[in-house]
């Protein structure tokens, strides 16, 4: 997909389905993060992720790859709001393994997120944030639309595709 440079570190950033390999990392990354203590089983994961590996770019799912090793990972993919039908598609599962934290690859995760939905033609993207994690989306130019959404009370994050001609 591409090659850049973050932090004095080189990393490429490939579609899931080019690198299908990483898939069950990918899954117990999300099923540890966002699943675990819960009875949603791994293997369901792995299925979703699956519907990631597709031609048609969407849903999917990019891996980061620096220096050589996965270090993180995010989704596009339909949605995680089933009740609010115009709030389509979701920027998920952004992860970035702890050793290479505070070096640019969230950002650089989400902005390959909001280019491939913008080059899908997307006006618009939304994610779920919990309080703590809100700021980091606010400052790339996020907003948050809705606060102490669903059960767990996240923020429901836009971001205007539109704005980054």
């Amino acid at each position: 997909m591409s090659a850049s440079t973050c932090s004095r570190m080189t990393y490429e950033l490939f579609s899931l389905r080019e690198r299908p390999q990483y898939l069950t990392a990918v899954a117990e990354w999300i099923h540890r993060q966002w699943w675990a203590g819960t009875a949603t089983p791994i293997e369901d994961v792995e299925l979703w992720l699956n519907g990631h590996l597709g031609n048609g770019g969407f849903p999917t799912t990019l891996v980061l790859i620096a220096d050589g090793e996965l270090a993180g990972s995010v989704s596009l993919h339909e949605t995680e709001a089933e009740d609010r039908p115009s709030y389509r598609p979701y920027l998920g599962a952004l992860f970035v393994k702890q050793a290479y934290r505070g070096r640019g690859f969230g950002v650089a995760l989400v902005r390959v997120v909001e280019a491939h939905a913008r080059k899908l033609g997307h006006s618009a993207i939304y994610l779920n944030a919990a309080d703590p994690v809100t700021h980091f989306y606010e400052a790339l130019g996020w907003q948050v639309i809705e606060r102490g959404y669903g059960r767990k009370k996240l923020n429901i994050l836009q971001r205007n595709c539109r704005l980054d001609v």
